[in-house]
């Protein structure tokens, strides 16, 4: 069961955008009170070392970028809104990852949510050739057992950290691919080798500040061709909700809305339109949110290149919901 001193169902502000606001009943996972640490040493199995093993430097509530020292480039959330790769492409969205602390029975635990909203996951799917390990992926958090969305952290060389999952028993750790064949750009999972870490497992965290304006929107040039994924349809199913002024969404309604295509400005203004009073697209900012426990993250992008039902909080600009929210800035300096 995971738990948190967080459990209203209101838009409450953590550092880097909001809480609270999940569709599932009870006992959801929300952040922990500022993101703190619980660190408890532990063994890796096969190896004569102590490990560290929390949440640092982790803090709950923040927009972070992830480097990878050995080949360089950021943790990038595909556009297909399933994979993840390493992208050289710094001020876009798809680089920015929200975190959220949650902590259950044994220890705490860093989840990372992407552009679309999902979480950054281990599969047991084969990667593609030339890369090593498991897959990782873009997934969505809907039960407290979905345990292959949740991370530990142990400190790596030059101030980097190695994001751990599994248990001490059975540790993998997220890596870039591709050192010398840099076309081998998807990211992965390998267990761990003995006390042997290489520079691929260790990235760089990169905090992203916080701005009170929200960002501009990265869309996709008019007219470009969407790479559909394999059994995609050009039609899917959009479910929305309106917060109130105070950025509640308790007691509302969840509305469901078939839509053609992955357009955010479309979305977007289809929503205003049927949200009426005058309300134009500009009036109001969304956020998406991927599965029962997932919490909305702010959609600055087109949808990604998947007909998985897309659920969307609305906020009203100019209330006082939306003046608390604090929204990352992207091309803010390192």
């Amino acid at each position: 069961m995971l738990s948190s001193s967080s459990s209203s169902s209101s838009s409450e502000v953590a550092a880097g955008g909001i809480s609270g606001s999940s569709r599932a009943a009870g006992g959801g996972a929300s952040s922990s009170s500022g993101g703190a640490a619980a660190r408890g040493e532990s063994s890796w199995a096969r190896a004569a070392v102590r490990v560290q093993m929390g949440v640092a430097p982790f803090q709950d509530g923040q927009y972070v970028r992830l480097f990878n020292r050995g080949r360089g480039g950021y943790l990038f959330a595909d556009e297909t809104g399933r994979g993840v790769s390493v992208d050289h492409r710094r001020g876009m969205v798809n680089t920015a990852w929200v975190v959220q602390i949650v902590e259950t029975k044994t220890s705490y635990h860093a989840l990372l949510r992407g552009a679309y909203g999902r979480h950054l996951a281990v599969t047991r799917a084969q990667p593609r050739p030339g890369h090593v390990g498991w897959s990782a992926a873009q997934c969505v958090f809907d039960e407290p057992e979905d345990t292959h969305v949740m991370w530990w952290t142990t400190p790596g060389k030059k101030g980097s950290v190695v994001l751990l999952h599994g248990t001490s028993a059975n540790l993998g750790a997220l890596r870039a691919n591709g050192r010398y064949r840099r076309w081998h750009r998807c990211v992965t999972v390998e267990a761990i080798n003995r006390t042997r870490v290489t520079s691929m497992m260790e990235w760089e965290v990169e905090v992203i500040p916080l701005r009170v304006e929200r960002p501009p929107y990265q869309l996709r040039p008019g007219g470009a061709n969407i790479t559909w994924c394999l059994g995609s349809a050009e039609f899917m199913e959009v479910s929305y909700i309106l917060a109130d002024d105070n950025g509640s969404t308790n007691g509302r309604d969840w509305v469901i809305v078939p839509f053609y295509g992955r357009s955010l400005m479309e979305m977007g203004n289809e929503l205003a339109r049927r949200l009426g009073n005058g309300i134009n697209f500009q009036d109001i900012t969304l956020f998406i949110q991927a599965g029962n426990l997932g919490q909305p993250t702010l959609l600055l992008t087109d949808l990604p290149h998947r007909d998985d039902p897309v659920d969307i909080v609305v906020f009203k600009v100019g209330t006082p919901g939306h003046d608390r929210l604090r929204f990352p800035d992207l091309h803010a300096e390192q």
